[in-house]
């Protein structure tokens, strides 16, 4: 592991985180009525297939957690116990917006994913010092939503992250702690559910796997991470 990979802090004297429904009016009167054994039908299909072309674009906010990546910083306290910060890890909150505006059937949409956010990671220390780990992600993705349930959704997201400004600093009796490293672009891959309606409030779940590797001075640190994201739409 190399130097900038792995800063070691050792401190002394440190002590110990609507559209409800689709009116069934608007079926045609010919059309035979769904058994017990049909598949309920996709809202947002449907309404695609009267017209309504933006029924699935959303606009969302998410909260993640993530862990996983290389050790930047390690703090070692009076009492022998340690705290760690690694590269992956912190608490994200973003938000932006999709759209599905493709659908095949009324069973796979396909469409696209925008978000912005902001993802920290801060030691703890009382009132002695603390070190943070601060970036700005921003991410581009493609959505494929596969419906198996009327509003119930499988989503993957295949895309590009760029993390601006990923910034190691301390604070207190460790401000000396202070490596800005470049900007990161990498990949990520997301696999989940969603439930979701037009014109209404929805809701999804997912596990994020991003590859990101941060640049200082020459030398790297393995940023990759794993997340759990909750994510909150309002379908306009």
């Amino acid at each position: 592991m190399t130097i900038l990979s792995k800063i070691l802090i050792t401190t002394l004297g440190v002590g110990m985180l609507g559209w409800a429904s689709v009116a069934r009016a608007e079926a045609p009167s010919a059309a035979p009525e769904a058994t017990p054994s049909d598949p309920a039908p996709n809202e947002f299909a449907a309404a695609l297939h009267r017209g309504d072309w933006l029924s699935s674009l959303g606009l969302h906010a998410s909260l993640g957690l993530a862990f996983g990546g290389d050790q930047l910083a390690e703090l070692t306290y009076s009492d022998g116990s340690t705290t760690t910060v690694h590269a992956g890890e912190g608490v994200s909150f973003s938000g932006g917006l999709t759209w599905t505006p493709l659908w095949f059937g009324n069973r796979v949409g396909l469409g696209l994913g925008l978000d912005a956010g902001w993802k920290y990671k801060s030691t703890y220390a009382q009132s002695d010092g603390s070190v943070k780990l601060e970036r700005v992600p921003l991410m581009a993705s493609l959505r494929s939503l596969v419906a198996f349930g009327g509003s119930w959704h499988g989503l993957l997201a295949v895309g590009g992250i760029l993390e601006l400004k990923p910034h190691l600093y301390g604070d207190g009796v460790l401000s000396s702690v202070d490596a800005r490293f470049d900007n990161a672009l990498g990949g990520m891959m997301e696999l989940g559910i969603l439930w979701g309606r037009p014109k209404a409030f929805g809701f999804e779940i997912t596990g994020r796997w991003s590859i990101l590797s941060y640049e200082y001075m020459g030398e790297s640190a393995d940023a990759s991470s794993g997340s759990i994201n909750l994510t909150g739409h309002l379908f306009l």
